[in-house]
């Protein structure tokens, strides 16, 4: 993808028994790291294809991550993120507007260890009380995640592709 143009994606927060579901590389030396090789988390999800809504990007990609069927709920907010490091131009994309949604995903809970089925995306549960203790990108998540969880914003966002 090319970093020049602005990347649409669709996020997911999955919250079960006070723990959030985050991504994050697990490889030695990611290659899209946006400062070299710091790790850190993000929401799961990705890229919204041409004529797909959010809530069916969503549930593709958690399904392509995860191997598990997610059961879209209810969209949450719009985080638009842009970032430039040194050696930013190796990156795919450095200015993102992603569409946050809540989903679940049944028979799942913070002992479940989900398998890997990417080798760039694994997973691991952190406690809602410790989100301000890690490096979740965006930044701002860590505080309007618990917001937004609170709200009912359900006509505040409207698709109209089926």
């Amino acid at each position: 993808m090319d970093k020049n143009n602005i990347h649409v994606l669709s996020r997911a927060v999955i919250i079960i028994d006070a723990h959030i579901l985050l991504a994050y590389d697990p490889r030695s030396t990611p290659n899209h790291y946006y400062e070299l090789n710091t790790p850190f988390y993000y929401l799961p999800g990705g890229h919204i294809d041409f004529k797909e809504s959010t809530s069916h990007a969503i549930v593709r990609e958690i399904e392509e991550e995860t191997g598990y069927i997610a059961q879209y709920e209810r969209f949450l907010g719009v985080i638009e993120y842009a970032w430039s490091f040194p050696g930013d131009e190796a990156y795919c994309h450095t200015h993102e507007i992603n569409f946050i949604s809540k989903v679940h995903i049944s028979g799942l809970n913070p002992q479940v260890t989900i398998s890997q089925k990417e080798d760039h995306v694994a997973f691991h549960w952190i406690a809602l009380a410790e989100l301000n203790r890690i490096d979740l990108r965006p930044a701002p998540l860590k505080t309007l995640i618990p917001k937004w969880v609170d709200l009912y914003m359900n006509e505040a966002f409207v698709s109209a592709v089926p």
